[in-house]
């Protein structure tokens, strides 16, 4: 086999579609259904390479984006999401290479997938500090935050109406400081 390659997503048909398409070119596929379950097959498979959603219930794709690179910083990320353009992807997202869902064939994907395995990761943009944890926008003053570092969840209050602004809090179970973002104003 040529790599392990661990695929992130909520939506079963997009998960195994991509999973039918590695196994098809000689990759070991190993999927998950959101981040938390993603977090323990990377414990247990050591992938060589993560493609992961970005909009997912349970702990998002932004959030495991944040775990991942704080714990496997090793690992390459490939993102699937319709929201951003990969051209003009923001600087929160923290991934090595970014897919515009429906918007590629699978021959790109493939050779994305070869590019990273391959060594050439983060040269396209470096990484964000590995303690930002990005959050979407939700329908209230309060979010939901994984902390990178326990992984235990808390619930911490927006403070400011700015697009993508960029805020602190510690951990409310180990105290670790936390930079995180919040996608575009509330609702």
């Amino acid at each position: 086999m040529a790599g392990c390659i661990l695929v992130v997503d909520d939506e079963p048909q997009s998960r195994e579609m991509h999973a039918v398409a590695l196994r098809s070119w000689g990759y070991k596929a190993v999927v998950a259904q959101n981040g938390f379950e993603a977090l323990m097959k990377v414990a247990e498979y050591s992938p060589d390479l993560v493609i992961s959603d970005l909009r997912m219930r349970g702990m998002s794709g932004f959030e495991l984006l944040s775990v991942l690179s704080r714990r496997y910083p090793e690992i390459p990320v490939l993102c699937i999401s319709g929201e951003y353009d990969p051209l003009n992807t923001p600087p929160h997202v923290v991934c090595d290479t970014l897919l515009r869902k429906g918007s590629y064939e699978l021959s790109e994907l493939r050779a994305k997938v070869a590019e990273l395995l391959h060594g050439q990761h983060g040269t396209a943009r470096p990484k964000r500090p590995r303690e930002v944890v990005w959050l979407p926008k939700g329908s209230d003053d309060y979010y939901t935050v994984t902390c990178t570092n326990c992984l235990r969840t808390f619930p911490v209050r927006g403070t400011t109406e700015k697009e993508h602004s960029e805020e602190h809090t510690s951990c409310t179970h180990c105290q670790a400081v936390l930079t995180y973002f919040i996608e575009g104003s509330r609702a």
